[in-house]
């Protein structure tokens, strides 16, 4: 090859230590070398597909948390009102039924404030939790009928 000896030797001692191969083994090395090149890029892949997974799944749990908040929060008003309604509602004269129903708009707003709150506080504390790890939900004074 025209180089000399040390030379040589150097230069397999570098080859075989920068790729991480042992030159006593009988397979192919520049098989292994590709091998372990196609791993880490797959896991380089597979790092890139599970970041993008939680991005799109955020999305998805906010919107479940949202439907579901709603709905627990819809249930309550409603059984509040009809609780309260029921017995009053044949002996009310116009004007009242026209208060309530402001009144009703007031609250509808307040609950539409509080779903967007809880939902908020919900994404944070999933996000905090981390994959596969649960937290006990808080249960607010304001939330007990």
């Amino acid at each position: 090859m025209g180089t000399s000896l040390g030379i040589y030797a150097s230069a397999a001692v570098e080859y075989f230590a920068t790729r991480g191969l042992d030159p006593r083994e009988t397979e192919a090395r520049e098989g292994q070398l590709i091998m372990q090149q196609i791993k880490k890029l797959g896991d380089r892949v597979f790092g890139f597909l599970q970041e993008q997974e939680r991005g799109l799944l955020t999305g998805i749990l906010e919107e479940m948390l949202r439907t579901r908040i709603t709905l627990d929060r819809v249930l309550r008003m409603n059984e509040i009102l009809v609780s309260n309604l029921s017995s009053r509602l044949e002996t009310l004269s116009e004007a009242q039924l026209q208060q309530q129903q402001e009144a009703l708009k007031l609250l509808r707003g307040r609950n539409e404030e509080a779903i967007e709150k809880q939902t908020i506080e919900a994404l944070v504390t999933a996000k905090k939790a981390g994959p596969g790890r649960r937290i006990k939900p808080v249960v607010e004074e304001t939330d007990k009928v």
